[in-house]
């Protein structure tokens, strides 16, 4: 059967959520893991990064404003000083079928996305506890990758509930298969040799 790939993007941008995670990060002088320097991740259906999705602000400036939304690493957070923002891209080859469900599944969630919301509540106690809280109808970035990717028969964690998942988990699980590892600039202008002038630069 013929495969496709999908991709899995964490990230790091200077929010303060994205600051508050890395610096819970950065403070740990013992039990550090791989990847633990990124804050957020989402799902991409392509390597262009074209139709990738997550669960994160609506709003540049207001944080409390969440929920599920297409993302575009030419604006936006993103482009918030693009050559100092990280991601690291991972490829995941997974079967037609597989990637056609994956497909339907995150259209299925952004065609209902007022009904979901950002699940806030899991986020502190992530940052707190290292631990989640399920929150019905409510997701953070990660949570709901490894949703849809469960949903699509794909489970990367088998011993862990979505809402435990954390970004640094898909980095360390999927290390092997990093196609890029660099800043958000570097990737539009080396990988996809894209005119980095055009993207629309945007600041805090």
């Amino acid at each position: 059967m013929e495969n496709q790939n999908i991709y899995v993007v964490a990230s790091y941008t200077h929010t303060l959520p994205g600051k508050l995670i890395q610096a819970r990060a950065t403070l740990k002088f013992y039990n550090r893991y791989k990847g633990d320097q990124y804050s957020h991740v989402s799902l991409s259906r392509d390597d262009k990064l074209n139709n990738m999705m997550s669960f994160a602000r609506k709003e540049i400036k207001n944080p409390f404003h969440s929920g599920l939304i297409k993302e575009d690493i030419r604006k936006g957070l993103f482009a918030i000083n693009p050559f100092e923002n990280q991601i690291a891209i991972m490829q995941m080859q997974v079967e037609k079928e597989e990637y056609r469900k994956i497909a339907q599944i995150m259209e299925k969630y952004y065609s209902q996305k007022e009904i979901y919301g950002f699940n806030f509540l899991g986020l502190l106690n992530m940052l707190l506890c290292g631990r989640g809280v399920e929150v019905p109808n409510h997701f953070f970035c990660s949570q709901w990758v490894a949703t849809v990717l469960k949903e699509s028969g794909i489970d990367l964690f088998p011993n862990k509930k979505a809402y435990n998942v954390r970004p640094f988990d898909f980095y360390e699980a999927l290390l092997s298969q990093i196609i890029y590892e660099g800043s958000v600039g570097e990737y539009l202008q080396e990988y996809l040799k894209e005119d980095t002038k055009k993207v629309k630069v945007m600041r805090k």
